[in-house]
């Protein structure tokens, strides 16, 4: 039993070996039980406004991080999923205890630029069109969905396109896809996860339409995240691709 574990769950993640439905089933569990403990342990009692505002550069240092592993810091548990983000959120949590919102928003901030500029030179020009042509597919998008009551959280659902059409050009110019699902529809078309999840968009968030205000704005938050960080991540590596 605990080899099977080992073999089917951790190693997958831990030995960089990409995920399968065992290993992402695992995280899907994990993520959930985190994300409600959480809630009701810390961000229950915060202004959700100010939450949001000052968790935003601590998910950016998290894709961040994802992208120097191996480049700048070596490969740790705490450099790759779920490590990095359990790190980031420790960090977090004790900067806005101990510092308070505005030196916490400043800390993260601060950290995400000097880790982004320690970045560049692993950075080029090469694809920098498909980022201009990823933001104009967001842009669209926005147009189109803002129309809808229901998507009226940015922060929610645009970090999502960004990350699904950022990963869908960096297949099609040569990066690998670690995760199950995005795997199959990439195998097929490497465009294909990016209108596919595009357009699911609006029905995953129709299904907060009646959650609690507070609640739903926290949900809201982390729904974003899961597009913020891994996107943050994936347009490094689009742009360390060489010619």
């Amino acid at each position: 039993m605990l080899n099977s574990l080992k073999k089917n769950v951790l190693d997958p993640i831990f030995a960089r070996g990409g995920y399968n439905p065992y290993s992402t089933l695992a995280l899907a569990l994990f993520f959930i039980a985190v994300v409600e403990l959480y809630w009701r342990l810390f961000a229950r009692g915060k202004n959700q406004e100010e939450f949001r505002r000052v968790a935003v550069p601590f998910i950016v240092l998290g894709g961040l991080l994802r992208f120097a592993d191996t480049r700048l810091v070596p490969p740790t548990p705490l450099t790759v999923t779920p490590g990095v983000y359990l790190l980031v959120l420790a960090i977090f949590t004790l900067s806005y205890q101990l510092l308070g919102a505005q030196r916490a928003w400043k800390l993260g901030t601060f950290a995400s630029i000097a880790l982004l500029l320690s970045l560049t030179p692993f950075l080029h020009l090469t694809h920098a069109p498909l980022l201009v042509l990823t933001l104009i597919i967001c842009w669209l998008s926005w147009k189109v969905y803002s129309r809808l009551d229901f998507m009226e959280d940015l922060f929610a659902w645009l970090p999502h396109v960004f990350e699904a059409w950022i990963t869908s050009f960096g297949v099609w110019a040569g990066l690998a896809e670690e995760h199950v699902v995005a795997g199959i529809l990439m195998g097929k078309n490497p465009f294909l996860f990016g209108v596919v999840k595009t357009l699911l968009l609006p029905l995953i968030m129709s299904l907060l339409k009646n959650v609690e205000d507070r609640q739903k704005k926290y949900v809201g938050t982390v729904i974003g995240m899961l597009g913020l960080g891994p996107g943050a991540r994936d347009l490094l590596e689009l742009l360390s691709l060489g010619g």
